[in-house]
């Protein structure tokens, strides 16, 4: 006889949806980090593009086939923001204004004193707990009619949304996880994805910044036959060092008054060129750059986890319960 309030919820189902693939990892339980079941399902061009599911129908056919085949239909699951649609920033608030009243004191401030990008804007907001001199919070946040595409898909594909991460968060949550952090650095990673360069930085596990930059004008491309077909393995280490070196700069003296500076580099996605890359970002910008795992993740039964899997692992990290993971 099982007794329904002792029992177990099934943990949240992790699935990244990209203009170029939907994809679903399943982690192996246990203080190990290794995976069971990468599946990483093709889309056809234009069902997603720009950040945006433009065909419902496309991309509702492929979750439910993901569904069925795997036997996940009807688990509750958690997807990441567009990062064309994410934005962070570090807002101050008035002292008397508490903990727990935050967010409505900036659903108020947003649209007022408070400007977003997004016209219909959907965000959490956290202390930031480093600052001691004023009050400082985290605001992130995202738009709301672009997660409700997602979310409809996913529902008529027979799945529960429950939660929208962003992928900066899920990204830093793996390199923790491999890195262990103390919090004291301050932390790029630059995320290389279908043709976009995605920077966030953190300091003390507080993401303050991420920009996404578009690579695919970038007028330094190369485009060897050698080169993978990824769209983010045509871009040359030179044209992403040089906007890496932009945004490392702009961190360092419009944020930190030039009182700090990027001390780690980690560089995500399958790249071609990744070790011409990691010795020109040494050579340019004097910091030590490696790639986001040193080694790549490991399957169950053997072989290793493909880089572009990385967001989903890093995603599918939140619903792990183990102490030493943020």
């Amino acid at each position: 006889m099982q007794i329904p309030f002792i029992s177990r919820p099934k943990r949240p189902v992790s699935i990244t949806i990209e203009e170029d693939a939907v994809r679903y990892v399943k982690l192996k339980a246990g203080d190990d980090l290794a995976v069971e079941e990468a599946v990483e399902v093709p889309l056809a061009p234009n069902v997603v593009h720009d950040g945006r599911v433009v065909d419902p129908a496309g991309l509702v056919s492929v979750l439910d086939g993901l569904a069925k085949e795997w036997g996940i239909a009807k688990r509750s699951v958690q997807f990441l923001a567009p990062d064309t649609y994410v934005m962070i920033r570090k807002v101050p608030y008035p002292e008397d204004v508490m903990e727990d009243e935050l967010k409505g004191h900036f659903f108020i401030e947003i649209g007022s004193s408070i400007y977003l990008p997004f016209d219909d804007p959907v965000f959490d907001v956290v202390p930031y707990l480093p600052n001691t001199e004023s009050n400082e919070a985290i605001l992130i946040a995202s738009k709301e009619s672009v997660l409700t595409g997602y979310e409809q898909a996913l529902e008529a594909a027979k799945f529960d949304p429950l939660v929208a991460d962003i992928a900066p968060l899920a990204l830093y949550r793996l390199a923790h996880e491999k890195h262990r952090f103390t919090g004291d650095e301050h932390v790029l990673l630059a995320d290389l994805t279908a043709g976009k360069l995605v920077v966030s930085i953190f300091h003390e596990h507080y993401p303050l910044f991420m920009r996404p930059v578009d690579l695919e004008s970038a007028a330094d491309i190369s485009l060897t036959e050698t080169d993978l077909p990824a769209s983010s393995s045509l871009l040359s280490p030179r044209a992403i060092v040089q906007e890496l070196e932009k945004l490392v700069n702009f961190y360092r003296y419009n944020l930190w008054n030039g009182g700090a500076t990027i001390t780690h580099l980690l560089i995500n996605g399958p790249y071609a060129s990744m070790d011409e890359l990691l010795a020109l970002v040494g050579e340019r910008l004097n910091v030590t750059a490696s790639p986001l795992l040193p080694e790549p993740l490991p399957f169950t039964t053997g072989g290793s986890v493909p880089a572009s899997f990385n967001r989903t692992i890093g995603l599918a990290l939140k619903e792990v319960p183990h102490a030493s993971r943020h």
